[in-house]
C-alpha cells in the first residue's frame, strides 16, 4: 500500500491543527540533539487523526512513557490517511515491526501489510 505521509510536523497545537479529522495512522518522533537523530517512540491509528494527535500534546498526554519523551526532547509527527480499519490495523503492525517504538502498549493482532515508510 502506497501511503501519502505528511511532512515532519511539530507535535504542537498549531502543528496538530494542520491534520484533518480523517481516519489514519501516525508515528510520533523525537529529535535526539546529542546524536542528531530522529527516532520513533510511538505509532498508532485513529478514526479522527486530529482528535487523537491532540491527545498526545504535552498538557493532555496520559502515557507516562510518552510524557518522558515530551519533557526531554523536541517532538514531531508524521501521519497518513487510511479509511479502512483493516488497512489501518495492518499498517500499524508494519510500523511497529519496522520502527520498534518504545511507548506502544499494544498492537492489533493481525499480519502487517506492505507499506512505504517515507
Amino acid at each position: 500500500m502506497q501511503l501519502n505521509w505528511t511532512e515532519r510536523i511539530p507535535l504542537t497545537k498549531s502543528g496538530v491543527s494542520r491534520i484533518k479529522a480523517v481516519a489514519g495512522v501516525y508515528r510520533l518522533i523525537y529529535h535526539d540533539a546529542q546524536k542528531d537523530k530522529y527516532l520513533i517512540y510511538y505509532v498508532g491509528q485513529a478514526e479522527d487523526l486530529n482528535e487523537r494527535l491532540g491527545q498526545h500534546l504535552s498538557d493532555t498526554e496520559t502515557s507516562k512513557c510518552c510524557q518522558g519523551y515530551l519533557s526531554d526532547y523536541t517532538y514531531y509527527l508524521h501521519a497518513a490517511a487510511i479509511s479502512r480499519q483493516t488497512d489501518r490495523n495492518g499498517t500499524e503492525v508494519a510500523l511497529y515491526n519496522h520502527f520498534k517504538p518504545t511507548c506502544v502498549e499494544r498492537i492489533p493482532d493481525v499480519e502487517p501489510i506492505e507499506i512505504n515508510f517515507d
